[in-house]
C-alpha cells in the first residue's frame, strides 16, 4: 500500500515525485504522487491522505494519462508494481467507482479526453487512446495494435449478477494510420494531442505514430468521426446481436439495463470498422526522423485565420516546429532546449503563454515559443521564417501582433519592400591570417532550415558542410591561391544575401598558429568559443576518418 506524503516534521517540507496534477473548476490543485493521493486543496502539504493503487503510478517513468473533471478523476495507472493491471478507472465519483476488467494482453495509454460537451449531455463519452501487444501470433502480423476506447461518462457498471462496478459502455475501434496501397502502415502509436474545437465533432486529434522501419508518421482524426464509428459499425464477432445492444448509448442508470445487452457488452467489445484519417487522407506528415512526444497549439494570425503548429520531440533532445498548412507539414525550425544530446521524457504546452516545457530525467527547460531573434536582423529574414508565432515590427522579428508584417502562407519577403521595411544589410567582415599548409574552417550560421548555403571564392562556388546549425567550409592545406575573400551566401524562394564574409591571407611562419586556427575561432562570449572548439573537434574527427 502507498499512503500519505512524507512531511519532514520539524523543516515542514514535503518529500514526493509528482506524478498527477490537475487543476478543478474552481481553481484547487488535484495532486497525486509516488507515497500517496491528495484531494483538491489550495496548498500542497495540508491535506489528507488516501491509498493510491490505480490512481497514481508507481514510477515517474510509467505513462498513465489521467482526466480530472467535474470533481471526477479517471486514471489508467497500474494496479499492481509488477504486473499487467492498467485499465481505465473511475474514482470519487457520485455514481461510484468503475474498474476495468483483467487485460488481455499488454496495455499502454498514451492519452484520455472528453468527447464533449455534447448538447446532450448524457451522451458524453471519455475517450482514450492506446497500443497493446497483438494477440495475433502470425508471424507476419504487427507487433502492436493501436486503438481509441469509448466509456460513458455516466456509466453506473452493471447489477450484481453482471458487470458489476465495470463498464457496461465501453467500445473499442483500431486506428488506420498508413498508406494501405503501398502497404505501408503505421501500428505503434506514441503520443497523442488534442485540439479543442467550439463543435465537440470538430475538434482534432493529432496521433504520432512509428513502424517497424523507425519512420514516423502523425495522422489527423476528428471527435466527429470517431463518434461515428462507435455509433455506426457493427460488432466485431457478434454474429447474434441481441435487441438495443448496438449502438451503444448512454443511459442514466446502467445497472436497468437488459441482462442480454449486458452480456454482449462483456463479450464483444470492438467495432468491425476502423478509425481512419480526416476526410479519408493518408497520414498528414511522414518522416525518417524518430519523433517521440506531440504537442499541438492554435496560433491566431491576421484577420481570423489560424495556423496550427505541430511540436515534435526527437531522440537527441531536439523539437521540431512544424506548421499545418493545406493538409502539408512545413518544418519551421529545429529547436535545442538542451546542450547536448539528452532523452526528452515529457513536454507540456501552456497555450495561453506560448511556452513550451521540455523535460529529462535531471531538468526541466522553458522554451518561449514566440522568440523569433534567431530568425535573422533583417525583416526578410524574419518573413521567411513563416513562423506564425513571429513577425516584423520595424526593427527587430519578435512575437507576431497585428502591427507586425509576415506572411505565413507564403513566406513572401517582398512583404518588407511594400511596407518600406528593406533595410541596407551590413556584413559581418573578418580578416585571418591562415599558415601555410596548415588546415582551417570557415563557419556560417544557418538561420532557415529552407534555404540553400554556398561559399563563394573568387570565381568559384563550393558547397559547405552542415554541422550544429553552422555551414563549414574546410580549407585542407593553406596556399597562397586559397588566398582572398569568402563569401557565405544563402538563396531561399528568390531572396539571395550575404550573410558573412572572410578574408584569408598566408602566414610565412607555420611555427606559429594564428588567433583563429583550426582549433578555436575569435568569438565573443565563452559559450560561443565553446561551440567553436566543439564544431572545429567534429571537423578534425570527420578528416581523421576520411585520411
Amino acid at each position: 500500500m502507498r499512503y500519505g506524503w512524507n512531511i519532514d516534521p520539524v523543516t515542514g517540507v514535503c518529500e514526493y515525485d509528482i506524478t498527477i496534477l490537475h487543476e478543478d473548476e474552481e481553481g484547487k490543485l488535484f495532486v497525486c504522487g509516488t507515497d500517496g493521493i491528495c484531494p483538491p486543496r489550495e496548498t500542497l502539504c495540508s491535506c489528507e491522505t488516501s491509498p493510491a493503487e490505480g490512481i497514481a503510478p508507481f514510477s515517474l517513468n510509467e505513462r498513465a494519462p489521467s482526466l480530472y473533471i467535474e470533481r471526477e478523476l479517471y486514471s489508467t495507472a497500474n494496479l499492481y508494481a509488477h504486473g499487467d493491471g492498467v485499465g481505465i478507472r473511475r474514482h470519487y465519483s457520485a455514481r461510484g467507482p468503475i474498474w476495468s476488467d483483467a487485460n488481455k494482453t499488454e496495455q499502454i495509454y498514451v492519452g484520455m479526453t472528453l468527447s464533449g460537451p455534447r448538447a446532450d449531455r448524457l451522451q458524453d463519452r471519455i475517450y482514450t487512446f492506446l497500443v497493446e501487444r497483438n494477440l495475433d501470433q502470425y508471424p507476419d502480423a504487427d507487433l502492436w495494435v493501436s486503438r481509441v476506447t469509448q466509456v460513458c461518462k455516466v456509466d453506473r457498471g452493471g447489477p450484481k449478477a453482471i458487470l458489476q462496478n465495470q463498464w457496461t459502455s465501453l467500445l473499442s475501434a483500431q486506428l488506420s494510420c498508413g498508406f494501405p496501397e503501398r502497404k505501408l502502415g503505421f501500428k505503434h502509436l506514441l503520443d497523442v494531442s488534442i485540439l479543442q474545437a467550439d463543435s465537440w465533432r470538430d475538434s482534432r486529434v493529432y496521433a504520432l505514430f512509428t513502424n517497424g522501419w523507425g519512420m514516423s508518421a502523425v495522422c489527423i482524426y476528428t471527435m466527429g468521426d470517431i463518434d461515428d464509428v462507435f455509433t455506426k459499425s457493427s460488432i466485431k464477432g457478434n454474429t447474434k446481436p441481441v435487441r438495443n445492444s448496438h449502438p451503444i448509448k448512454c443511459v442514466e442508470d446502467s445497472r436497468k439495463l437488459p441482462p442480454e445487452v449486458l452480456r454482449q457488452r462483456k463479450d464483444y467489445q470492438e467495432t468491425k470498422d476502423w478509425v481512419r484519417p480526416v476526410n479519408g487522407s493518408d497520414p498528414f506528415m511522414v518522416s525518417h526522423h524518430h519523433y517521440r512526444h506531440i504537442r499541438a497549439d492554435r496560433v491566431s494570425g491576421k484577420g481570423l485565420r489560424q495556423h496550427t503548429v505541430l511540436l515534435l520531440s526527437l531522440e537527441s533532445g531536439a523539437v521540431h516546429k512544424v506548421m499545418e498548412q493545406n493538409g502539408q507539414a512545413f518544418i519551421i525550425a529545429e529547436l535545442h532546449p538542451f546542450s547536448h544530446r539528452t532523452h526528452i521524457q515529457n513536454m507540456l504546452l501552456q497555450p495561453s503563454t506560448k511556452r513550451l516545457y521540455v523535460s529529462t530525467n535531471s531538468e526541466v527547460v522553458e522554451l518561449d515559443l514566440q522568440s523569433c531573434q534567431g530568425y535573422g536582423q533583417q525583416c526578410e529574414d524574419c518573413v521567411l521564417a513563416r513562423d506564425p508565432y513571429c513577425g516584423w515590427d520595424g526593427s527587430q522579428c519578435t512575437a507576431a501582433s497585428g502591427h507586425t508584417i509576415q506572411d505565413v502562407e507564403h513566406g513572401n519577403y517582398l512583404a518588407c519592400q511594400e511596407a518600406g521595411k528593406t533595410a541596407k544589410i551590413v556584413v559581418s567582415h573578418e580578416v585571418h591570417r591562415v599558415p601555410l599548409s596548415a588546415r582551417f574552417f570557415l563557419q556560417c550560421p544557418m538561420l532557415s532550415s529552407h534555404a540553400q548555403y554556398r561559399w563563394h571564392h573568387q570565381e568559384h562556388q563550393r558547397e559547405c558542410l552542415p554541422a550544429e546549425g553552422q555551414c563549414l567550409l574546410l580549407i585542407e592545406e593553406m596556399s597562397p591561391e586559397l588566398e582572398g575573400n569568402y563569401s557565405c551566401v544563402a538563396s531561399e524562394r528568390g531572396y539571395v544575401w550575404t550573410l558573412i564574409q572572410y578574408e584569408l591571407q598566408t602566414e610565412m611562419d607555420t611555427g606559429q598558429l594564428g588567433p583563429s586556427s583550426q582549433y578555436e575561432l575569435k568569438t565573443e562570449s565563452k559559450s560561443g568559443q565553446l561551440a567553436s572548439f566543439s564544431i572545429a573537434l567534429l571537423f578534425l574527427v570527420l578528416l581523421t576518418l576520411i585520411n
